[in-house]
């Protein structure tokens, strides 16, 4: 696929993959936190030569449109265009056709349709009478005209069909413009009519800054307060961050993110000059909203609104931050106000005191126990102490845990040892820091199968010279990269050049860890004389092999007695002995 060659050598793989994952230089590499698991030690590398990534402990790798792939969730044609437009290749247009599928076709529909929507609602907001009545209530928010340009806030009119007729007029059919979740049908399925009406609109847009949904509050005393698009093929809400795609870089500078509920209070705290807020926006905080998250920081700081359901919503949050593996504050504003509400009243200043001030959870939950519960008594001090083991058994490193619950001990003078055996009970026996260990499981490849994977990889003389002796010896007959070689054999019979995103395509996942990692190994490639050394070390692993099972076959025939296939057992062994004393050089 030629466009594809060239979008992938335009690419530069290192920005990015560093527009998802903080990368250090270490030595020839680039390493940083996985985003596709969980951990604490980097293990994810990015080979900038070699243009592929790959992560030494949940064993995922491949070039970079794979990684765009796996961490947009795009289908390779996605992939391609989004690489393209991020290194500057323009895509021919009759290549964007060839490679859409069907699913791919209509997400680049609703993706138009949503963008169009966009530019509806904000002319809406600023060319009506109706709108203008709404760009006032903005102001009486405090939003000004550039906060509002800035976060592309518009405005659904009361006419139930204004923004369906726009959309038709433009060319789209009825029945995308209902699966993009803008339109609805009346009962009778004659009818088209907007879902937004009479509303203030906030866009929500991914990562990408691609408007993928849109929320609605609305004026006056129509129910309910806030509406949301409903989940459609390009958008799940659980997987969006209302505003991400402008607080991901100031997040990454400052190595923590700010949580709120909803729109206007991450508006209001980025109109403070604030810009590393993100909101969950109409659902409680989820495990792919934390990985997103992860992408840039692992320290968060919560700030929900005050009030009872704002607590528990605080409290859901920490449990799942605290089990990802997160560092985490909470800021509980003082009066019951939300962060909008706080900002517009006691100013930007005022709030950013406040966050500088925000405690650890641990002390948060520590305080909100202690105010629950009667610390004078017994029966008190057990009681709070309870409440927080199970935030604490949630954290996964294990000497963590223990300072947690040693500090946890001090506050309610309560004996260290016993909270400890407590704190074990409460996260289950046995419980081990949370870790991918894909190493200790992974089938076991020698040096000397890596090395051959380099040469023949590095190397199409080598390969062209060495590739089919190997197999047709059956020296490498049963080990775990048996199916790789084979792999590069055909692709060289058939003139492939030999390339990891073509070869992938055909091993299996743990071929194709085997496959990446050998490419990550430093040094040299291997010349003709290392792969020899490397062909003589696998004939010696076969020869040895088979002489465990030659042992085993002469303790068979002398517990049965058979001598005449003992003979030719032992004969057999000590023709082996001869070549393996052969290949060690003795």
């Amino acid at each position: 696929m030629i466009q594809a060659d060239e979008v992938r050598t335009a690419a530069d793989i290192v920005k990015i993959v560093g527009d998802y994952v903080k990368l250090r230089k270490a030595g020839a590499n680039f390493m940083g936190l996985c985003p596709f698991h969980q951990e604490k030690t980097p293990s994810f590398a990015v080979h900038p030569t070699k243009q592929i990534f790959h992560c030494f402990g949940c064993g995922v790798g491949g070039d970079v449109f794979k990684f765009v792939m796996m961490i947009e969730n795009l289908s390779f044609p996605e992939a391609l265009r989004r690489v393209a437009e991020k290194a500057g290749v323009p895509i021919r247009e009759t290549f964007r056709d060839e490679t859409m599928d069907a699913d791919a076709r209509e997400r680049t529909l609703l993706q138009k349709i949503h963008e169009a929507a966009a530019k509806f609602y904000a002319a809406q907001l600023g060319g009506t009478a109706e709108g203008r009545a709404a760009r006032a209530y903005l102001a009486d928010r405090g939003l000004s005209d550039e906060i509002v340009g800035r976060f592309l806030i518009g405005y659904a009119p009361s006419d139930g069909q204004a923004l369906t007729r726009r959309l038709q007029e433009a060319g789209f059919e009825t029945e995308i413009l209902v699966k993009s979740g803008l339109v609805l049908r009346d009962a009778e399925g004659k009818r088209a009519f907007d879902r937004f009406r009479r509303r203030v609109i906030f866009p929500i847009a991914r990562e990408s800054g691609k408007v993928v949904a849109f929320g609605g509050r609305a004026l006056g005393d129509d129910q309910p307060k806030y509406l949301n698009s409903p989940e459609t093929p390009i958008y799940t809400k659980s997987r969006v961050l209302y505003h991400l795609d402008r607080a991901g870089p100031p997040i990454r500078k400052l190595d923590y993110a700010i949580l709120v509920e909803g729109y206007m209070d991450c508006i209001a705290v980025a109109s403070a000059g604030i810009e590393n807020v993100v909101a969950t926006c109409g659902t409680s905080l989820t495990e792919s909203q934390t990985r997103l998250l992860a992408r840039y920081s692992r320290r968060v700081v919560v700030n929900y609104d005050p009030d009872s359901a704002g607590v528990a919503a605080t409290e859901r949050s920490l449990s799942l931050l605290l089990e990802q593996g997160f560092e985490a504050k909470v800021l509980a504003l003082p009066g019951g106000l939300d962060p909008d509400s706080f900002i517009r009243r006691q100013g930007a200043e005022a709030y950013r005191e406040r966050l500088a001030g925000a405690p650890t959870y641990l002390d948060y939950l520590t305080e909100r126990a202690a105010a629950e519960h009667d610390l004078e008594r017994p029966e008190g001090k057990i009681a709070a102490a309870n409440a927080l083991l199970p935030y604490l058994a949630k954290v996964p490193n294990a000497m963590l845990r223990a300072e947690h619950a040693n500090r946890v001990a001090e506050r309610f003078r309560l004996d260290e040892r016993l909270l400890r055996e407590e704190l074990r009970r409460a996260g289950g026996e046995g419980r081990r820091e949370i870790r991918l260990q894909a190493d200790a499981a992974a089938t076991k490849v020698t040096p000397a199968e890596r090395q051959l994977l380099r040469a023949f990889m590095e190397s199409e003389e080598l390969a062209d010279e060495f590739l089919a002796p190997l197999l047709e010896s059956g020296d490498c007959q049963g080990l775990a990269t048996e199916g790789i070689f084979r792999r590069l054999l055909v692709a060289r019979r058939e003139g492939e050049t030999i390339e990891l995103s073509r070869l992938e395509a055909q091993l299996s996942p743990e071929e194709q860890r085997i496959l990446y990692e050998s490419a990550f190994w430093s040094g040299e490639p291997p010349d003709r004389e290392e792969v020899l050394a490397c062909l003589r070390a696998l004939r010696r692993r076969r020869a040895e092999r088979e002489r465990e099972k030659l042992q085993l076959e002469i303790q068979a025939a002398e517990k049965e007695k058979d001598q005449a296939r003992l003979a030719k057992l032992l004969e057999a062994k000590a023709k082996l002995a001869k070549e393996l004393a052969h290949l060690r050089g003795l």
